[in-house]
């Protein structure tokens, strides 16, 4: 991971609650060593608080951590404002837990797109990290290589 990685990392993961540093920083440094960089997100207003993990290999965004004060108001708060936000591409896994499910569930409810979007997941915890990093290894392969599994 190169120095800059290290510091976007760094400078968000300061901005989570300290129970969740360890698992957004999992979540983060495993995206960076899938090949996606981190950068801030911008919106209208400028620079956010929020990280995105981009490929330029694939041109493809792979998963958002939004710090908890990026979670305020204007609809944003799918599950509760004031939490951490990861949203996840993950559409080239076939199977997966409810957790997952229900999140697209939601995302189709409020009129998203699961194929073209990162998907809003609920609050995680340590227990679903093992699962994000197995659907975060598909869906790169998937982009890599073209592999292609069916929809859940």
């Amino acid at each position: 991971m190169t120095k800059s990685q290290t510091q976007k990392i760094d400078a968000l993961i300061r901005a989570l609650p300290e129970d969740e540093c360890e698992l957004y920083r999992d979540i983060a440094e495993y995206a960076v060593a899938l090949g996606y960089a981190p950068s801030p997100v911008k919106n209208v207003h400028g620079l956010t608080g929020a990280v995105a993990f981009t490929s330029a290999k694939v041109g493809k965004r792979l998963c958002k951590i939004s710090p908890p004060n990026e979670n305020h108001g204007s609809g944003k708060a799918l599950y509760g404002e004031g939490k951490t936000i990861l949203a996840l591409a993950f559409y080239a896994t076939p199977v997966y837990s409810a957790l997952f499910r229900n999140a697209i569930e939601q995302e189709l409810a409020t009129g998203g797109c699961t194929r073209c979007k990162l998907v809003e997941l609920p609050p995680i915890s340590s227990a679903h990290v093992d699962e994000i990093k197995a659907m975060m290894k598909t869906q790169d392969d998937f982009w890599v290589g073209g592999t292609h599994h069916d929809m859940a």
